[in-house]
């Protein structure tokens, strides 16, 4: 059985829709736990009007999406733990393949599979990844996690993941404080206490809303730094740790460009070049942001024509 661990903080919009499509799985052995974090909308209304047995509402003072996953994980009464965004949505089939997954790749702590990605009107797209899966078929186990995810966009998103509870405490949960980028770290620091099983197959769909995950301010002193500095030791067994963390201060110089404080992105383009001196990918992504700023196209669009 799986619990599904939804935080909630005022999306009263999209929170009804969300918990429909869980209902509507076609495997049903599942609770779902709902996090609170003190919404000052009418989200948790929403919530308490959908009548269904497998729903718990738990409601919190308002302390950070990581603490309310974190509270999630202690609540859930099943060992394996997959989430969903407030204001993501599942496709029907999801939590079987998930299960699928977890019965064919036991000795795993993750299963997760593809996405689709939703940008205000535009039609759904899938992840262009960087390198190739370490697998034929479907679905595999994605021994090279790092490489994979060290290109533009993700293999795996917050609402396609689901873990053993055990390896959530291992790696101490997800880190309280952190307003960006928690899910990345959190995935990785996984990634180097166990395996994935993985499946190709889109099940959720990721929604970038403006105004939310778009809005988020750039940090000029970001404290995720040492946590990925720390992956070059707890993580040295895996393949493709350093290129990892490389893309990482990519990401870092892509956002300070874009935030006009380009000190700080030349801080971040040097320690990408001396954490992994053959990121080749740090000279194109600086590229492609000045050609951004300068043409006016998101630089979405761009990595989206470029497939990177």
């Amino acid at each position: 059985m799986f619990s599904v661990v939804i935080p909630l903080y005022n999306k009263a919009e999209y929170i009804g829709n969300c918990i429909n499509a869980i209902l509507k799985q076609t495997y049903s052995n599942f609770e779902i736990v709902i996090v609170n974090d003190g919404s000052t909308d009418s989200s948790a209304n929403i919530v308490e009007s959908i009548s269904d047995k497998r729903i718990r509402l738990i409601n919190q003072l308002n302390a950070g999406v990581s603490a309310a996953r974190n509270r999630g994980v202690e609540e859930a009464a099943y060992d394996i733990v997959a989430f969903c965004d407030a204001d993501d949505i599942w496709e029907p089939n999801h939590l079987e393949i998930l299960a699928e997954l977890a019965i064919r790749y036991p000795e795993c702590g993750v299963y997760a599979t593809s996405y689709y990605t939703r940008k205000n009107n535009h039609a759904p797209t899938l992840p262009h990844v960087y390198g190739q899966f370490p697998f034929d078929g479907n679905c595999g186990i994605l021994s090279n996690y790092y490489k994979i995810a060290s290109g533009t966009e993700f293999p795996i998103q917050m609402s396609s993941l689901s873990v053993r509870k055990k390896y959530m405490k291992e790696i101490g949960g997800f880190p309280v404080g952190i307003r960006r980028a928690e899910d990345i770290i959190t995935i990785a620091r996984l990634f180097a206490v166990c395996d994935f099983a993985y499946s190709r197959i889109p099940t959720t769909t990721y929604f970038l809303i403006y105004g939310g995950k778009e809005s988020r301010p750039f940090l000029k002193d970001n404290p995720l730094d040492i946590e990925f500095d720390n992956l070059l030791t707890t993580a040295s067994g895996r393949k493709d740790t350093r290129l990892f963390v490389s893309s990482w201060y990519k990401r870092r110089m892509v956002a300070a460009i874009y935030a006009k404080d380009f000190r700080t992105a030349s801080k971040m383009f040097a320690k990408s070049i001396f954490t992994f001196p053959w990121q080749t990918k740090i000279y194109t992504s600086l590229i492609a942001t000045l050609f951004s700023i300068a043409s006016g196209i998101d630089l979405y669009s761009i990595n989206k024509k470029l497939k990177r």
